[in-house]
């Protein structure tokens, strides 16, 4: 019973003379009736003098619909007729004392809107007005039909906060099913009586009063409060005052819902339009990038290459050569940075996954960082793992780089701090849920970077991998490394695992599928000492007066003959005039007259087996994978050092020419 329990409709239901659908039912009828017979009508007259009704016969009562309809008999009608008559004779019966705080305390439950206020504020008051030692509210779950204690108070309470009560179970499954309250003078001899629930807690409920929670006829939970402080039992007035208490708590309850699922929902659409503000900044960026990526890796090429060209005249125990080497390193982090934008804002295309052996490429990666460590950092190394996995090299250093970087400029303010690197294989023998993220079973190896830094309080941690995110000082990070490395892990088909203790410092945790066995990696060898030369003759075009002069000069150096040409249809001329003369066309994307793609296509026509690469700094329309197609034997982005040229140069001139 709540408030309105005393209508006919709701008494008829908690009989079970009728059922909730027969009610409702009869209720539209009633209010068709009023609908139909109640009409406004809107003459000047009636604007200032009000509506007119028209005569009419009074409305049907709804005993009279109900037995209209054949839901009841006039037989079944009477007991509930004395049954509504005798509650409102009790509920006028109530002390006006007690019925005022009632609904006191309701307007007091109803002035907030923070649900687990309310929740609190109805357990409070609950046992106040009805002079109870303890009390539960257990919400109804509409999709399985169980009761939730959300909020007991008590001895031991805790141990009931979201324990779930099977449909119909107990007296409060019955109060629900039912949607009528209960008297259980004596616990002890009511089978309804769910004993588990003390079981739980350690109290014994000697007598309990339970009523349904409605708002708007919907059953939203049920109300219980157990054991009268002076060990008399509830009484019917309890039952009243609890049933008027528990109509204002469960609109309060309703209400408060609403604001929490209209704050959520305005919070996802806050997060989305975060999501769509970033998306369009990646975009901006990567339009940004794209539009400068391609003179901004020519000015980089010609920077590395004459750098490359001066060392090459340098002792190498001179500081001459150590500076030079430093610019190089710091134009490589140029062409990374780029890079990690162009790929973030996918404006370039992601390499086939391929055979690597990780150990490899860390070991790579960590000598040429500890040439830039200071000497207050120590590098603890465990690489013996030599398990393959599928993927890209050129990422998995990325990676490596980024974390290991991080990881060191976290321990730059202590005097002795430690970067452990470790590799070992890890068996998944069931599905892994890490980070939101559903692992398969199968085998992984794990890359461990860990650091003794300052580590990350949670709020940090809870951002690090979001694009832009950095804690670092103007000027001295993207914010990009670590969302960058996210990605990578993520299309390697991975996870990545942060633990971190604040003062102590950091473990990140890399976890890459193993590729199946038979798949081995394909290393190329690089040996700076000894590059691989010719003498061959080889037509480089492109429109960069400087780029030119820096390829020829390189590969001047390794023996072979080179001729240069700043326009396409002027190298077509020439090719055209001796094709058989040159054994390879080295040529840019981008150029005034004629894009590298339609002059190496007229240079083809021509002479069907001659070798191209193509070397670009950027171009949305020329990827690694349309130069495949377009037949390139080649493809290179700017800037492209001369030991990766002179590999990549005599790889193709030692393979047999195409047929014609």
């Amino acid at each position: 019973m709540n408030i309105h329990s005393h209508l006919l409709g709701d008494l008829l239901v908690g009989m079970g003379t009728i059922t909730q659908v027969q009610l409702d039912e009869a209720l539209q009828t009633q209010q068709h009736f009023f609908e139909d017979t109640f009409q406004l009508e809107m003459d000047r007259t009636e604007l200032v003098s009000g509506s007119r009704k028209k005569n009419v016969s009074p409305p049907p009562k709804l005993g009279q619909i109900l037995m209209e309809k054949g839901y009841v008999t006039e037989d079944q009608l009477i007991p509930a007729l004395k049954t509504q008559n005798q509650q409102i004779e009790n509920l006028s019966r109530l002390s006006s004392e007690k019925l005022a705080k009632a609904l006191q305390v309701g307007f007091v439950i109803n002035s907030t809107i923070d649900l687990e206020e309310v929740l609190n504020l109805i357990m409070k008051y609950a046992n106040i007005v009805t002079d109870a030692v303890a009390s539960t509210l257990m919400l109804l779950d509409e999709k399985t039909g169980e009761l939730v204690f959300s909020v007991p108070t008590g001895p031991n309470a805790e141990h009931l906060k979201d324990v779930r009560i099977p449909p119909g179970a107990g007296v409060a499954g019955w109060v629900a099913e039912k949607q009528t309250y209960l008297l259980v003078p004596d616990t002890r001899k009511d089978a309804r009586f769910y004993p588990r629930i003390d079981d739980m807690t350690g109290m014994e409920t000697r007598s309990l009063l339970c009523v349904p929670m409605k708002s708007k006829r919907k059953l939203i939970g049920v109300l219980e409060v157990m054991n009268k402080k002076d060990n008399s039992f509830f009484t019917e007035d309890d039952a009243l005052i609890l049933s008027v208490f528990s109509h204002h708590a469960a609109i309060a309850i309703e209400n408060a819902m609403l604001f929490n699922s209209m704050k959520n929902r305005l919070e996802r659409e806050k997060m989305i339009e975060q999501k769509m503000a970033e998306s369009a900044r990646l975009q901006a960026i990567g339009t940004l990038a794209g539009g400068i990526a391609h003179d901004f890796n020519n000015i980089l090429s010609a920077i590395m290459g004459y750098t490359e060209l001066a060392r090459m005249d340098s002792d190498k125990l001179s500081r001459p050569y150590a500076n030079l080497t430093k610019i190089l390193a710091a134009s490589e982090r140029a062409r990374d940075l780029i890079h990690q934008i162009l790929a973030f804002s996918r404006q370039v295309e992601v390499a086939k996954p391929r055979p690597v052996q990780v150990n490899i490429i860390v070991k790579e990666a960590l000598k040429l960082l500890q040439a830039s460590f200071p000497k207050t950092i120590r590098m603890v190394e465990d690489l013996s793992c030599s398990s393959t996995i599928m993927g890209d090299a050129t990422q998995i250093h990325q990676v490596v780089m980024n974390l290991c970087t991080n990881a060191a400029q976290a321990m730059k303010e202590k005097q002795n701090g430690v970067l452990t690197v470790k590799l070992e294989p890890v068996t998944l023998p069931a599905p892994c849920e890490k980070n939101q993220t559903v692992l398969p079973s199968g085998s992984y190896l794990k890359l461990e970077v860990a650091d003794t830094g300052n580590g990350m309080p949670s709020h940090v941690m809870e951002r690090i991998f979001e694009p832009f995110f950095t804690t670092k000082p103007k000027g001295q990070g993207t914010g990009m490394g670590l969302s960058v490395v996210h990605g990578i892990v993520k299309k390697h088909g991975g996870d990545i695992q942060v633990q971190t203790t604040p003062g102590e410092g950091s473990i990140f945790q890399v976890f890459f599928p193993v590729a199946q066995q038979g798949g081995q990696p394909a290393v190329e060898k690089k040996n700076p000492q000894k590059l691989p030369r010719g003498t061959e003759h080889i037509l480089v075009v492109d429109d960069d007066i400087m780029l030119l002069d820096v390829t020829k000069r390189g590969l001047n150096s390794l023996g072979y003959h080179v001729t240069i040409e700043t326009s396409s249809l002027e190298a077509i001329r020439k090719f055209k005039a001796h094709p058989d003369e040159y054994d390879l066309v080295i040529t840019d994307m981008s150029m005034p007259e004629m894009d590298g793609d339609e002059m190496c296509l007229a240079m083809r026509a021509i002479r069907s087996d001659i070798p191209m690469i193509m070397c670009t700094g950027f171009s949305a329309q020329m990827t690694e994978h349309i130069a495949q197609k377009k037949g390139f034997e080649a493809f290179l982005m700017k800037p492209v050092q001369l030991g990766d040229l002179a590999r990549v140069v005599r790889r193709i001139l030692d393979t047999e020419p195409k047929a014609v």
